[in-house]
């Protein structure tokens, strides 16, 4: 009976490490995303939406808080609005920040803030004036986990613009959607 009792003891030991090593590996979040997307920038006071692609990459320290970069090029002409000047103007929007939040293996729900920059640059108009304004995005994020190495991301925020000529600050809505590669 005694070494029946160490035998089942002695399995026991090897197994539940075993067991909880196995699990934990299957659960660890991948610490890098690489991602492309598609995001439509409502620039609310000028009653204008834009719609564009871009990338992203996150760093993941922990299940709940990474750090992460993304640029976006919205590709149409459009007024300038940073000297709302009647130049065409494309932009380019680049973000650097954080997210914070609860995941599990199948979903992720997150706030973020980022800020950064939206340049507006001359388009096809010979005669153009570039500007790069400060942009701060505020909002959250939404990630499920079809697999363990592929994430869908959702994205809504509200992105300010701060117009330093101007002294002015804008309020705009941002929605971006997109699939991220996880390693």
């Amino acid at each position: 009976m005694r070494k029946m009792f160490f035998f089942v003891l002695a399995a026991a030991a090897f197994l539940i490490p075993a067991q909880n090593a196995q699990a934990q590996s299957r659960s660890e979040t991948p610490k890098v995303e690489v991602g492309v997307q598609y995001s439509l920038l409502r620039f609310t006071d000028a009653d204008v939406t834009d719609s564009g692609v871009g990338g992203r990459v996150t760093y993941n320290l922990s299940d709940n808080f990474g750090i992460e970069t993304e640029f976006n090029f919205f590709p149409q002409e459009r007024l300038n609005f940073a000297n709302f000047s009647s130049i065409d103007s494309q932009r380019m929007q680049g973000l650097f920040g954080a997210k914070y939040g609860i995941r599990s293996q199948r979903f992720g729900i997150f706030g973020k803030v980022r800020p950064g920059f939206i340049r507006f640059g001359e388009g096809s108009s010979p005669i153009g004036t570039n500007a790069t304004e400060f942009a701060l995005d505020l909002g959250g994020v939404f990630e499920i986990y079809p697999s363990r190495p592929v994430a869908l991301r959702f994205d809504v925020g509200n992105t300010l613009i701060r117009f330093g000529a101007q002294n002015f600050t804008s309020n705009n809505l941002q929605f971006t959607s997109g699939v991220a590669f996880r390693f």
